[in-house]
């Protein structure tokens, strides 16, 4: 199971890599949020392409977390006297859709089919704000349309990208994800689960903690999540988590604090990508 949103899919992107380096090989999966792309290649057997993408990401600034005020600024150009303001009634997240969409072009590709073909399972945790539920959606066996939805608005957590309408005008839904939709309840049985979260368990304490809608909504996803993995650790899942021992070792700093200088999901900060795959790989190296 990977649990992480915006650039917190970083961290479980460098965790799972080296889990797969040191001969762990996976046939089920659960996936929330970005760690649902990464739990996706993992069980194909690419995790170290989802570390790449990440280290990439970090490298060209991390334009997947492009603001969708700068997007909008980049289509309406250099015009003199244009202010491009948001509507705050109307803003369904932060973030950029078109940049998640390019993001996840590489799985566009029949992923469903792909992963039936591999013997695996994934289902990736998504929030139905019609029918208020939320479930595990599935996406092995799936058309390709559909399969590509599902990791789509699992993706889309709170405050970050919009939500994802799908279906007709009469007859639709409105699909959100992020680890805030896991559905809560006990792992399923029979399994040895590893579980890696971009986010500390139990939840890191945030004394510099904002009061912008965009923090509070994912502060709020992020401890439910927590709680959860806290207790499928209690249970005996092995839980691969952010900490400060994984910091100092990634930062090369000795005095690197977690609480405060751990990113927020949306956080645009090419620098931080990178040392959260090394966070990752550091912290999973020990698991």
């Amino acid at each position: 199971m990977v649990l992480a949103d915006g650039v917190q899919a970083a961290f479980a992107a460098g965790a799972v890599a080296t889990l797969a380096r040191s001969g762990r090989r996976w046939s089920h999966g659960l996936g929330a949020g970005l760690g649902a792309q990464v739990a996706l290649l993992a069980l194909l057997g690419e995790a170290e392409e989802a570390a790449r993408r990440w280290r990439r990401q970090g490298e060209l600034g991390c334009p997947l977390l492009r603001s969708c005020l700068a997007a909008a600024q980049e289509r309406v150009g250099a015009a003199e006297g244009v202010l491009v303001l948001p509507d705050a009634w109307r803003l369904g997240g932060w973030l950029d859709a078109q940049a998640l969409a390019e993001h996840l072009a590489p799985e566009a590709a029949d992923p469903g089919g792909r992963l039936e073909r591999a013997g695996a399972t994934l289902a990736v945790a998504v929030a139905d704000l019609v029918a208020g539920r939320f479930e595990w959606a599935e996406v092995h066996g799936q058309p390709p349309r559909e399969a590509l939805q599902r990791l789509d608005a699992a993706g889309r957590f709170a405050g970050g990208w919009a939500p994802l309408r799908t279906g007709s005008e009469r007859d639709h839904r409105v699909l959100s994800g992020g680890v805030g939709a896991v559905p809560p309840g006990p792992l399923p049985g029979a399994i040895t689960w590893d579980v890696v979260c971009g986010f500390s368990v139990p939840a890191l304490r945030r004394p510099g903690a904002g009061a912008a809608i965009w923090d509070i909504a994912q502060r709020h996803a992020e401890m439910s999540a927590a709680a959860l993995a806290a207790a499928w650790g209690a249970g005996g899942a092995r839980v691969v988590a952010p900490d400060e021992e994984a910091l100092r070792s990634a930062a090369g700093r000795p005095d690197a604090e977690l609480e405060v200088e751990y990113p927020l999901p949306w956080e645009r900060n090419g620098e931080l990508c990178s040392l959260l795959v090394r966070m990752g790989e550091a912290a999973a190296g020990r698991a």
